[in-house]
């Protein structure tokens, strides 16, 4: 009904302002009457079909503005998807990076573990071998100690528990003044590796040193963080994380009850 209304206002309007054109076209010279006659019909006629074209092409421009109005709206919210995901991304690897190695404000920290990486990355490549040698992280705890460092060789044995298996595992730790302990892992990026990897978790691990020195608390946020990891880029492949990758695994490695010794042999 309001419709009408204002419909039948602008018939209206329209009819009153074709009159006073026609009127104003006619001051100049004398016609006859019939030729000024107004006809309300044509005009309410004429009305219409003006009317008509005018919402045919604002329908037509509001239908392309609404429907451009709807692809930037969807082309900004997968922009600001993305960009939150990027941004999401670089954060992480920030992060890990900064519990890899240290975000340099850590002062006799960070200086203290880069004193130990260097010295195992020296013994390392006296002892000649590999991590996956039999005996070879024990010749390098030896070595260490041969250099003044109280290091250990620890191993970690757990039992069955639920979905966890059983297993064990071998470290190195470095005890300094002031009770702190530093764990060293000469084969850190190894233990994170999956089948099928997501480019972004590819692009992840590129950034794990090849020998790992750091405080069981940001060994734990290192874990935590690529548990999380895993589990995204095997989902997002419909794979399944194994039992060897999950988090409750892989915290029993270093976190778990352990055996020290600081002898060349058991």
């Amino acid at each position: 009904m309001a419709d009408i209304r204002v419909r039948f206002k602008r018939v209206a309007e329209a009819f009153d302002g074709v009159s006073r054109a026609r009127l104003c076209e006619s001051s100049g010279s004398e016609h006859s009457p019939e030729n000024y006659s107004l006809d309300l019909s044509d005009l309410v006629e004429s009305f219409f079909e003006r009317e008509g074209r005018e919402e045919g092409e604002n329908g037509d421009d509001n239908g392309s503005e609404v429907d451009s109005l709807e692809n930037e709206t969807k082309q900004g919210e997968c922009d600001d998807h993305e960009e939150n995901d990027q941004s999401e991304w670089e954060s992480k690897e920030l992060l890990l990076r900064g519990l890899l190695f240290g975000g340099g404000d850590q002062g006799d920290d960070d200086q203290v573990k880069e004193s130990i990486r260097a010295e195992v990355e020296r013994a390392s490549r006296v002892v000649g071998d590999g991590p996956e040698r039999p005996g070879f992280k024990r010749r390098v705890m030896t070595r260490l100690r041969e250099r003044g460092f109280d290091a250990g060789l620890c191993k970690s044995k757990w039992e069955r528990n639920g979905r966890v298996p059983s297993g064990s595992y071998e470290y190195i730790d470095v005890n300094v003044a002031g009770g702190t302990s530093y764990i060293i892992d000469l084969s850190l990026p190894g233990e994170f590796t999956i089948a099928r990897p997501t480019p972004k978790y590819t692009s992840l691990l590129q950034n794990f040193p090849p020998i790992f020195v750091g405080k069981v608390e940001d060994l734990k946020q290192i874990v935590r963080l690529m548990s999380n990891e895993i589990k995204g880029s095997l989902e997002s492949v419909d794979m399944h994380v194994p039992p060897w990758r999950r988090h409750m695994y892989m915290q029993a490695k270093w976190f778990g009850s352990y055996k020290r010794t600081t002898n060349e042999g058991w």
